[in-house]
């Protein structure tokens, strides 16, 4: 029988866009938000699951927009 935890944090998505062309992007936890128009703020949920062998997974299991 294996062992399974969901976490759950909130998140920031920041988007940068460069004059030149292309985009940076950057996540910020813990509610660390600006106020910029350009920040998306998020509930990430993750499920951590532990195997009768002692191996591990995580996935990501809910990606809720705030």
């Amino acid at each position: 029988m294996a062992c399974i935890n969901r976490s759950c944090f909130n998140i920031c998505l920041e988007t940068k866009l460069n004059p030149n062309g292309g985009a940076e992007i950057t996540v910020r936890c813990n509610d660390d938000c600006s106020s910029d128009f350009n920040v998306i703020p998020f509930t990430a949920c993750f499920n951590t699951t532990l195997n009768n062998d002692f191996s591990f997974s995580t996935e990501l299991a809910a990606l809720i927009k705030r």
